[in-house]
């Protein structure tokens, strides 16, 4: 089979990869905290051919008539031969999102670098920068403040967040910037995703801290940080995409038809 159908088919595999990730992050233009992915490409395995200019020896025998007792071959000129290429990993583009203001004192919003703690139902520990919290009412998160799927929110020290009830019944809602627990890794690009906007730790991405000082961020309260969706790039990027699927199909394609010729030629 010829190599330009593998590298076609190679390219359809990688570039259909693209537009899931080009999809994820149009679809989450609207959410709140979102990062948006970038994909990363590696090529595949090739080969290095050099070709040798002097084929007919011509050089070699123009040294002769020269005297010259030792003739230096040509180094000749570098030729790859490729074998298409793949998609290596999909990374997170910690762009800083637009804040909208709510004028309610439950959403945070960050600016700079970190991420909000949350327990999971499952008693794990994920992260996420959607600041749009709540009031649980309900059995034990009764009076806690939780995530918009019931999370429990962590302080600091990675504790609970309780909030205080005041004497006409309602909860007290201020001073949570104050409250609530920033984390920053060491390495945030290594976070891995886990859905629903979180992210865990990495053995790549480093044990996150909560810093007492020197924050490298700020909580803005009644505010909320929008996705850092580009609208505009990643349709653009989607433009780019179709365009290069639409090219390895059509390698594909020729390279088929070549290969229909030449057995029709045996």
């Amino acid at each position: 089979m010829n190599i330009a159908f593998y590298n076609g088919v190679s390219g359809l595999v990688t570039f259909q990869n693209e537009m899931d990730i080009l999809s994820h992050n149009i679809a989450n233009v609207n959410t709140n905290g979102y990062k948006a992915f970038r994909g990363m490409f590696k090529e595949l395995l090739y080969n290095e051919m050099y070709v040798n200019p002097d084929d007919g020896g011509q050089a070699a025998a123009e040294a002769a008539q020269a005297g010259q007792e030792e003739y230096e071959e040509p180094f000749g000129s570098r030729h790859l031969n490729g074998h298409g290429v793949r998609l290596e990993q999909a990374n997170l583009v910690f762009r800083q999102g637009n804040l909208v203001s709510t004028e309610q004192n439950l959403d945070l919003a960050l600016v700079g670098e970190g991420f909000f703690a949350v327990e999971r139902r499952d008693g794990t520990v994920q992260y996420t920068r959607n600041g749009a919290f709540d009031i649980g009412l309900e059995g034990e998160k009764n009076g806690y403040l939780v995530t918009f799927d019931g999370s429990f929110v962590l302080d600091a020290k990675g504790a609970r967040i309780k909030l205080d009830r005041e004497p006409n019944g309602m909860f007290n809602t201020k001073n949570l910037t104050e409250k609530v627990g920033v984390y920053v890794f060491p390495n945030p690009y290594g976070v891995e995703s886990v859905g629903e906007n979180n992210y865990r730790e990495t053995e790549l991405s480093g044990i996150p801290e909560a810093p007492d000082k020197d924050k490298p961020y700020r909580i803005v309260s009644g505010a909320l940080e929008r996705s850092s969706t580009d609208l505009a790039e990643e349709m653009t990027n989607v433009i780019v995409t179709q365009k290069a699927f639409s090219f390895s199909a059509k390698m594909v394609q020729t390279a088929d038809e070549l290969e229909q010729t030449v057995n029709s030629l045996r």
